[in-house]
């Protein structure tokens, strides 16, 4: 399998699959080629899924009319900041600000400061996913990692939360 390889300063081998449907792999700094071929090879299956959802997102984004993107914002703007409102209530936090953006590999996102970002895209998902990112993204204020205890405040929330977040890989 092709793929471009980036020698970089890390720790671990990771695999993107770019929305041209190229394989980026990025791995430590002197790596022998040969174990870097193997990783690839061993995670074929997933490369030929994360492929195939890349197409399917590429399709969705182009068949996006202007008219429908302007709607999808619209939808976006009234409906996650009643959402965040809802939770941020419920889990007793308060975020600084909420903005939408038309963020393409993120659906939400939580700064330092506790501002939080969302994607209109999110509207393209049923409302149980977007209730999730949601969620993820109010459980950031109180943890800023993903450690077990961030995913602890989330399943006090939300206990299928992974149900929910594979609604997410869907599209």
């Amino acid at each position: 399998m092709e793929y471009t390889l980036i020698y970089e300063k890390r720790k671990t081998v990771s695999l993107k699959v770019a929305s041209d449907l190229s394989v980026v792999v990025k791995a430590p700094k002197g790596l022998p080629r040969a174990e870097i071929d193997s990783f690839v090879s061993a995670h074929k299956l997933w490369i030929e899924k994360a492929k195939a959802r890349q197409e399917k997102r590429t399709e969705t984004e182009n068949a996006l009319t202007n008219e429908r993107v302007a709607e999808l914002r619209a939808r976006a703007a009234e409906t996650i900041p009643k959402r965040v409102a809802f939770y941020a209530k419920i889990m007793g936090v308060q975020p600084s600000g909420i903005k939408i953006t038309s963020a393409k590999t993120r659906f939400g996102s939580c700064s330092g400061k506790n501002s939080l970002c969302f994607s209109w895209r999110l509207m393209l998902y049923p409302p149980e996913a977007v209730d999730y990112v949601v969620v993820h993204e109010l459980a950031h204020i109180r943890e800023k990692n993903h450690s077990p205890a961030f995913y602890a405040v989330v399943a006090a929330v939300l206990p299928d939360y992974k149900a929910r977040e594979q609604l997410l890989k869907l599209k």
